[in-house]
């Protein structure tokens, strides 16, 4: 006798509801959150400069005694430039794969996804390449015992002196802000420096939770931020090459709230927004076709793009930490 199967009676198909795709999550970019972000409507420009030196420099105040002129001092101006760089990616979609598209995929979105996102990992890389480099503040340290080794290092003293050396270098101003990667801010949490400074002297075997916000109270800074974007160096067709874009460096510096006049900034990002359709993550996203597409088998191309600069526009104001685990 004939029975029924389970597999005689459905016919398996694409969920409706379901699709999986690695995109990375918003919060494992910093790129743009360390330093002020300028908006510019030219691709190129320049900027002033005050000489830093004569704003603090003493021995020219005297006192006055009556009809007497006070003596005269001057200021001293430099400017350098940007250029903002257009950085962009694309994706072909031929007429018959657009066609034949299961509903659910919605390969047009998620197109645009993917390529956002490759090209956030991009500016993340760029924002290593510039500012997360030896060669690029005017100090760099590297400690006497790395942080991974927990019975000799001192990273909160460390970080003291490379406070106290900022200030005196920039003429008074303290590091705000402290950027680490991925593999730093797991070896710090269980740090015994960390852990003793915690109410209730918590020890590696009786942990207590520690957020980003505490290590920034710990280092006397505004902001700790933690570089978590992975990144793939391997070519397609070669298996996975992946790693923490922010390795196992740190960084400390000065970087206002905002830009303005008269504001120190360790670093700046100026964004072009004088091209079309930039969203809320300073990406354009353009979807077209024309003839000579269509003469390849495109039906539609999407691209994204973005363009800005990078640049330290304050060297003194930054203390660069270079491999300080193992």
């Amino acid at each position: 006798m004939p029975l029924l199967t389970p597999s005689s009676v459905h016919i398996d198909q694409p969920l409706s509801n379901l699709t999986l795709a690695y995109v990375q999550e918003q919060t494992n970019f910093i790129a743009d959150k360390v330093f002020p972000t300028v908006g510019v409507q030219s691709q190129s420009d320049k900027y002033y400069i005050y000489d830093r030196a004569n704003m603090n420099r003493t021995g020219d105040v005297k006192k006055l005694a009556p009809r007497t002129e006070v003596n005269r001092i001057g200021m001293a101006l430099s400017s350098a430039a940007y250029y903002a760089d257009v950085y962009g990616l694309g994706m072909d979609f031929d007429e018959q794969t657009l066609a034949n598209e299961d509903s659910m995929l919605e390969i047009r979105s998620a197109g645009a996804e993917t390529l956002t996102n490759r090209l956030l990992i991009d500016r993340e890389e760029r924002f290593a390449s510039t500012f997360f480099n030896a060669g690029v503040w005017t100090t760099d340290v590297t400690p006497s015992n790395l942080w991974s080794d927990y019975t000799n290092s001192t990273p909160i003293s460390d970080v003291t002196t490379g406070r106290r050396t900022m200030q005196l270098k920039s003429g008074g101003f303290k590091p705000n802000t402290m950027v680490v990667g991925k593999e730093v801010r797991d070896v710090l949490i269980n740090h015994p420096d960390i852990l003793a400074r915690l109410n209730g002297g918590a020890t590696v075997t009786n942990t207590a939770l520690i957020t980003d916000a505490k290590l920034a109270e710990i280092f006397e800074v505004e902001n700790f931020y933690v570089m978590e974007a992975v990144k793939n160096s391997s070519v397609e067709g070669v298996a996975e090459s992946n790693a923490f874009i922010g390795g196992k460096n740190a960084l400390l510096v000065h970087t206002p709230r905002s830009s303005g006049l008269m504001t120190p900034a360790a670093g700046l990002t100026f964004a072009w927004n004088n091209i079309p359709s930039v969203n809320n993550l300073g990406v354009t996203v353009e979807s077209f076709s024309d003839d000579a597409l269509k003469r390849q088998q495109v039906a539609e191309h999407i691209q994204v793009k973005m363009a800005y600069d990078m640049k330290v526009v304050g060297a003194d104001l930054g203390d660069f930490f270079e491999a300080v685990i193992a």
